[in-house]
C-alpha cells in the first residue's frame, strides 16, 4: 500500500479524495451539524448565521474546505520541496488525520482560518530564500490577522512569525515594522468601514474584546476522539523521531521550514494546554505540521514493512473511530 500511495501518478490523488469523501461520508448523508464550542468571530459569523437552516449546505461546504486544504499542502510541499519529491502523501495525511475525528465534520472557523494559516506558512518560507524577501512579513500577518476574522485564537500565530524573525531570519528592523502593519492594517480597514460608513465606531472594541475574550471550559471528548488521539500520539512520536535523525542532512531552507513547523506545533499545544476549550476544533490546526511529519516518514522510511505498519495503524485508528463514533 505504501508504494502505491508513494507514487506521484494521478491516479493516487483520486483515490486520496475518495478517501476524504469516505472519512466525511456518514456527516455528508446524514446533514447534522455537531454543536461544538466555536467560537467564531465576526465573518464566520456573518456565514454560519446565514447557514442556520442549512445544515446540509454547511456541511458540504466544511469538506470542500477540508479538501482544499489537503490541495495546498500538495502546493506547498511541490512548491516549497519541503519533502525530496513530488507527493501527494501530504494531503494523505491530512485527509486520515482529520477523517479521523467525525465530530469536526463540518463547517467551523478553524477550517476556514487554516487556509489562511497555510498561506502565511507559504509567506514565511519564501523569505527564508532570499533576504530581500522582507515583504513576506508583512503579508504573512496579513494572512494571519484574516484568520482571526473566523477564528478568535489564530492571531496566536503572530508567535512564529517573530520567532522567524528571530531566529531564522537575520532580524532586520523593518521586518518586525513590517509584521506590525500586516497584522494591524485588517484591523484599520474594518475601524475605517465601522467609522466612516456605519458611524458606529464602538463596534470595533467590541469585536477586539470578542477576539481577545479566553474561554477556559474543558471540553467533553468523545471516546473515539481520545482513543484517535491515542493513535496519532505514537505515531506522532515515531515519525517526529524519524524528523530530527534525519534533519540535519536537508538543506537549510527546508531544515527552516521543519523548524517552522515544530515551532507551529508547539504553539498550538501551549494553547490547547492554557485554552483546553480550543479541542477538538483544533485538531485541524495541528494536523497541518503532523502531516509534513508523517509524510516524511512514510516518503523517506528506507523499510516498507515499517512504513506500511505505521500506514495501516493511521488508518485502523480512523475506522476505529468512525465505527465507534457511528454507534
Amino acid at each position: 500500500m505504501l508504494r502505491f500511495f508513494r507514487s506521484s501518478k494521478t491516479i493516487v490523488l483520486i483515490v486520496i479524495l475518495l478517501l476524504g469523501g469516505l472519512t466525511w461520508i456518514y456527516t455528508l448523508l446524514e446533514g447534522k451539524l455537531v454543536n461544538e464550542n466555536r467560537y467564531g468571530t465576526f465573518l464566520f459569523q456573518s456565514i454560519d448565521g446565514w447557514m442556520d437552516n442549512q445544515p446540509e449546505l454547511s456541511v458540504w461546504c466544511g469538506w470542500i474546505l477540508s479538501m482544499l486544504g489537503a490541495l495546498m499542502l500538495i502546493f506547498v510541499n511541490n512548491r516549497l520541496h519541503l519533502i525530496d519529491r513530488i507527493s501527494y502523501m501530504p494531503a494523505l495525511c491530512y485527509i486520515l488525520l482529520v477523517g479521523g475525528v467525525p465530530s469536526i465534520h463540518q463547517l467551523n472557523p478553524v477550517i476556514i482560518a487554516t487556509i489562511f494559516l497555510i498561506l502565511a506558512f507559504i509567506q514565511l518560507i519564501m523569505s527564508y530564500r532570499s533576504e530581500n524577501l522582507s515583504y513576506g512579513y508583512f503579508l504573512a500577518p496579513l494572512f494571519i490577522s484574516v484568520a482571526t476574522f473566523f477564528y478568535q485564537y489564530a492571531y496566536v500565530f503572530m508567535v512564529i512569525v517573530w520567532f522567524s524573525i528571530l531566529f531564522l531570519r537575520p532580524g532586520y528592523w523593518r521586518e518586525w515594522v513590517f509584521s506590525l502593519i500586516g497584522f494591524i492594517f485588517p484591523f484599520f480597514l474594518l475601524f475605517c468601514w465601522y467609522y466612516l460608513l456605519e458611524d458606529n465606531y464602538t463596534a470595533i472594541f467590541i469585536f477586539l474584546e470578542d477576539i481577545f475574550s479566553i474561554h477556559r471550559n474543558i471540553p467533553e471528548l468523545l471516546p473515539s476522539t481520545m482513543i484517535f488521539f491515542g493513535v496519532c500520539t505514537v505515531v506522532g512520536i515515531i515519525t517526529f523521531g524519524h524528523l530530527m535523525r534525519y534533519i540535519g542532512s536537508r538543506k537549510i531552507i527546508i531544515r527552516n521550514g521543519y523548524y517552522t513547523l515544530i515551532a507551529i506545533s508547539i504553539v498550538i499545544l501551549i494553547m490547547v494546554a492554557i485554552i483546553p476549550d480550543t479541542l477538538p476544533l483544533a485538531w485541524y490546526l495541528l494536523a497541518f505540521p503532523l502531516s509534513f511529519f508523517l509524510s516524511h516518514y512514510l516518503v523517506n522510511v528506507r523499510s516498507l514493512r515499517w512504513g506500511n505498519i505505521l500506514l495501516w495503524l493511521l488508518f485502523a485508528g480512523v475506522l476505529t473511530a468512525q465505527l465507534i463514533y457511528l454507534n
